[in-house]
């Protein structure tokens, strides 16, 4: 694949930033219960499911409306 599909570059930026805050601020004391293995899991897990979501599945580029077609062509 040689074009990014902004639409899951920047669900996954934003999904890093909330899930951190949700990690240090509102699920502390959970989380700090749990493994430690879990943290990152839980926040690169989310960016890798956004990623291959929208890459591979859905094939969809909401700010690139040709995405679809490029990758169709191949």
């Amino acid at each position: 694949m040689d074009r990014i599909n902004k639409t899951s570059l920047i669900l996954g930026v934003v999904w890093v930033v909330v899930s951190y805050l949700m990690v240090t601020q509102l699920l502390s004391e959970w989380f700090y219960a749990r493994p430690v293995w879990l943290i990152p899991l839980t926040i690169i897990g989310g960016v890798i499911v956004i990623r291959i979501l929208f890459d591979y599945i859905l094939k969809y580029d909401f700010f690139n409306k040709n995405y679809k077609k490029r990758e169709r062509g191949k």
